[in-house]
């Protein structure tokens, strides 16, 4: 004859508690809570010390975003331009300035030509009263040009750099009659950083990946 089987064990591994007459209470259902006394709590869970999950001792390095932290000031880059960029604004302002300057002083001399004979004739100008308004007014053109390219340089665009090369160019032959050596050292220099180095990789768009326009 076979022993009587034993009832299987509750789930849990565990025993079932027992009642106060010996017999067992019954299985607690699904979701079931076991009553607590009124003004028990469990205790509360320590905090983690800083640096948590890092040997003992370590902490994030200063300006060290943690994995799954939030872009803030210390982890997005910043934008920046190189400095082969920044030189080319600098000698294209340089550029501007002359023939603004120069263009203002003589488009105004113009105006008071072209509208006053009396000084017209003081000018010893007055069979060609349009002449100065006209040539004032081409230098004044050619310095707010300059001034633009000036501000364009400061953004990325592949078409833009050989703009600006050709742009660079033009000048190159009468600085060379001239013997201008600044005029002609200032559009070598705006070729040379724009077609090399940094300044190729900006104006290529491969300068820097988060830099936006």
């Amino acid at each position: 004859m076979q022993p009587p089987s034993s009832p299987p064990p509750p789930p849990g591994g565990g025993y079932e508690p027992l009642r106060p007459d010996g017999s067992q209470a019954p299985t607690p259902q699904p979701g079931y809570a076991p009553h607590q006394r009124p003004g028990f709590a469990p205790p509360p869970a320590p905090a983690l010390p800083p640096g948590y999950g890092l040997p003992p001792g370590a902490q994030y390095a200063p300006g060290y975003a943690p994995q799954g932290a939030p872009y803030g000031a210390y982890s997005v880059p910043p934008k920046k331009r190189p400095g082969a960029v920044t030189a080319i604004q600098i000698i294209m302002y340089v550029l501007a300035a002359i023939p603004l300057v120069f263009g203002l002083i003589l488009t105004g001399l113009g105006l008071g030509v072209f509208f006053s004979y009396d000084f017209a004739e003081s000018m010893d100008m007055e069979n060609d009263r349009a002449v100065m308004l006209i040539f004032g007014a081409v230098i004044l053109a050619v310095g707010l040009f300059h001034l633009w390219l000036g501000i364009r340089a400061g953004r990325p665009g592949k078409v833009f750099m050989w703009t600006l090369v050709v742009v660079s160019c033009i000048p190159i032959p009468f600085n060379l009659i001239l013997m201008n050596p600044a005029g002609l050292g200032a559009s070598i220099a705006v070729i040379a950083l724009a077609v090399s180095g940094n300044g190729r990789l900006f104006y290529e768009g491969r300068w820097a990946p988060y830099y936006q326009l």
